[in-house]
């Protein structure tokens, strides 16, 4: 590639100069920039220019590295990230070329968006109009590979290009580009191979014919994931395709530059018949991009949405309970507790050493007002239920005074009459759109709780328990609706009183001798050290033996 520049004999001048000096720079040859050599990164709808090995761009993106950031969609180190909001949604040159022929270069959807779109424009007085070039452009979900952009231009003079996200009122519609290249004008170059199956997941046999809108083009194809060159088979007949494979192929025709290499992924989900299936197929961290398809059976316990728009769907089956994250809205219609699901394809995101479902459709609803029976587990059983409903008698809130109310999302303390302590919180999920109905009343000090466990916070790595209504926080238990008044446990010579009311709370010796008497506060433990021997605990509600050994 060469460049028109005046840099060299520029000592001294205005900023202005310089200025105008940049903005009429030409590239005279073909031109292939594939943003892997940066001089400064754009963050997050900060417009900045970047200098490559082509020029000066401009950007409002993101460029990452293949790591951390394993969302983004890279042919080699970097690529530009763009997203639709107004203002910030543009990816230009801050150079003119020589003259165009074909320009053409690789996207795909950031992470699992999906419906970002897109536009090519150019400009032939440096940057001051924009024409489209192309029609609008929609990007599908990520599939497990970059798609090909190509667009016939013949511009004769001086000319720069530009890429302009269409604004969407949804966030999550990030795209990727990378290795955007312009041929010259006077230089033909062989149309891409096209497939008569695109990228995309099946679950029959495929056959796939490859064509070229080029007259007597050649392709060259591989079907083992490496590049396609000239000295790969030639296509001549349909390919039957029975497992997931990538087909890369090339189109060469004389007298024509080759065309740019097109790539199609062609996938066949893994079947998995329940649900606890999926958690063994974490990835060390991050989402599994391997295509799976449950074609069990599971009833959703709950469904809600986030105040930006978000949805999250529980469900369970005999043998697991599993969580849909649709951050990036790919659920269509409205799902109800009870409603009995199948055959969605999904990805497994792992998130603190747990599984979310990423979906590619829409679940399918098989028959609605099916019912749960919630398991009677203790706190300590919490991590074998993940998103499951569970039911936990005699459960104490920490904090209750009698006067603290609950809140939106916030964490409180509890532990059972069998864990003194305990890492799990009772909490409601974050930013939901509307409130649980038990939000400002009064905290309870001890409840039997029917509610959902979960652990589906990419920051808080503990478990929580939730109740989805007023009534679960206290459930009736072999016909008895109120828990007990007094709970008392030993862990080694400490004797610990929850009150859940407060009717007088005593203790004594064998002989008598009154160790503790006195009111209590409700949920406010009292701990006693006593010494090894037989004690009688009296409360409202009769008297217990206990024994310190």
């Amino acid at each position: 590639m060469m460049f028109t520049t005046i840099k060299s004999i520029l000592v001294t001048g205005l900023a202005l100069f310089v200025f105008l000096s940049l903005s009429t720079t030409s590239n005279a040859a073909t031109l292939f920039e594939n943003f892997d050599s940066p001089s400064a990164s754009a963050t997050n709808n900060n417009g900045v220019k970047i200098t490559y090995s082509s020029g000066d761009w401009y950007s409002f993106g993101i460029t990452k590295p293949t790591t951390p950031n394993e969302g983004d969609r890279i042919n080699g180190l970097y690529s530009i990230r763009m997203r639709g909001l107004a203002s910030k949604n543009t990816l230009y040159m801050m150079f003119d070329k020589a003259g165009a022929g074909v320009v053409s270069f690789n996207y795909g959807s950031y992470s699992n968006h999906s419906g970002g779109k897109f536009k090519l424009q150019k400009s032939i007085n440096s940057g001051t109009n924009w024409t489209d070039v192309s029609t609008e452009i929609t990007v599908p979900a990520w599939s497990g590979t970059m798609l090909t952009f190509s667009q016939v231009v013949n511009e004769p003079g001086n000319v720069r290009f530009r890429i302009f996200m269409i604004e969407t009122t949804n966030a999550n519609t990030q795209v990727n580009i990378d290795d955007f290249m312009i041929t010259d004008y006077n230089v033909e170059q062989t149309a891409l191979p096209q497939s008569s199956v695109p990228t995309g997941i099946y679950e029959t046999t495929q056959t796939v014919s490859l064509s070229s809108a080029t007259s007597g083009a050649t392709i060259h194809y591989t079907l083992d994931g490496t590049p396609a060159s000239t000295s790969s088979p030639v296509y001549s007949t349909p390919l039957s395709i029975t497992e997931t494979t990538r087909i890369r192929a090339i189109a060469v025709a004389s007298g024509k530059e080759n065309s740019r290499e097109e790539v199609v992924l062609i996938s066949f989900p893994i079947n998995l018949a329940t649900l606890n299936l999926f958690y063994d197929k974490l990835a060390t961290s991050g989402t599994n991009f391997t295509y799976f398809k449950y074609n069990g059976e599971a009833i959703v316990t709950f469904a809600y949405a986030t105040s930006t728009g978000s949805r999250y769907l529980y469900m369970q089956d005999a043998t697991a309970g599993i969580i849909i994250n649709d951050n990036f809205k790919k659920l269509e219609g409205d799902f109800a507790i009870g409603d009995k699901v199948t055959g969605f394809f999904a990805w497994v995101n792992n998130i603190n050493n747990s599984p979310q479902i990423y979906l590619h459709n829409n679940p399918t609803v098989v028959s609605s007002g099916n019912s749960v029976t919630p398991k009677v587990i203790t706190l300590a059983q919490v991590p074998d239920h993940n998103y499951q409903l569970v039911q936990i008698n005699n459960l104490y809130f920490d904090e209750a005074d009698g006067t603290k109310t609950f809140g939106p999302n916030n964490p409180y303390t509890i532990h059972d009459e069998g864990t003194a302590t305990t890492t799990t919180k009772f909490r409601t999920p974050a930013n939901m759109a509307s409130n649980f109905d038990y939000n400002a009343t009064v905290i309870p000090a001890k409840v039997n709780l029917v509610g959902l466990v979960a652990k589906n916070s990419p920051v808080v790595a503990d478990f929580m328990v939730f109740a989805r209504s007023l009534s679960e926080l206290n459930v009736t238990v072999s016909g008895i609706n109120q828990p007990k008044q007094v709970n008392f446990r030993i862990l080694g010579n400490i004797l610990t009183i929850d009150p859940a009311s407060t009717l007088p709370v005593e203790v004594y010796t064998s002989t008598g001798q009154a160790i503790y008497r006195n009111q209590p506060t409700v949920g406010v433990p009292v701990n006693i050290a006593l010494n090894k021997g037989i004690y009688l605990v009296k409360t409202g509600e009769g008297i217990a033996k206990i024994i310190i050994p």
